[in-house]
């Protein structure tokens, strides 16, 4: 029977466990460089989508003739502009937002088209109450520019109506989901 060699044969080349020191550099190394991984400028968790999240709620009164739909500004449109489209006039909004629900990333504010289509003979006035923020440990949070709340609004007989609002969740004490609910009244301002 041969005896066995303790050495491998020659051109083999056995594994060699690392030492100490060159397993604890081979760590450090890979650390370090998941660490500038996660913190480089856009990158980490955020980057991959939103961090927060506004559902928006639109109450009218019984018989309120137009229908309210939320959408996606477009490029160029700016916060509180407000135009009514006679019958024929088209608003060009962006894509309808699905079930009122706006993803944002905290302390960016997104640009957001409010639309009303008035399908009457008759021109519709309206004003809105103060937003309400859901739950009210929110409201720190709310970046708002909307709907005035002492103005009178109105949509055209047959027509429509948008306005440029910004909404977005400030990280400083976010909440999210953030509900935000707005009340539509029918007709003039109180005296």
């Amino acid at each position: 029977m041969p005896h066995a060699s303790p050495h491998p044969p020659t051109g083999v080349t056995a594994p060699r466990a690392p030492s100490a020191r060159a397993a604890a550099i081979a760590t450090l190394a890979i650390g370090f460089a998941l660490l500038l991984t996660a913190c480089r400028p856009g990158d980490g968790p955020s980057a991959a989508g939103p961090d927060g999240e506004l559902r928006f709620q639109w109450v009218v009164p019984d018989g309120f003739p137009a229908t309210v739909s939320l959408h996606r500004a477009l490029d160029g449109q700016t916060t509180g502009e407000t135009h009514a489209y006679l019958p024929g006039e088209a608003p060009s909004p962006g894509e309808a937002l699905a079930n009122g629900v706006l993803r944002v990333r905290l302390d960016e504010p997104e640009r957001v088209v409010l639309r009303l289509d008035n399908p009457r003979g008759e021109s519709l006035r309206f004003w809105v109450a103060p937003h309400l923020p859901q739950p009210h440990a929110g409201d720190a949070a709310l970046m708002a520019q909307c709907l005035c709340t002492g103005e009178v609004y109105e949509v055209p007989a047959g027509g429509s109506w948008t306005r440029i609002l910004e909404f977005g969740i400030r990280r400083r004490g976010s909440v999210t989901p953030l509900g935000v609910t707005h009340v539509i009244v029918l007709g003039e301002l109180p005296q």
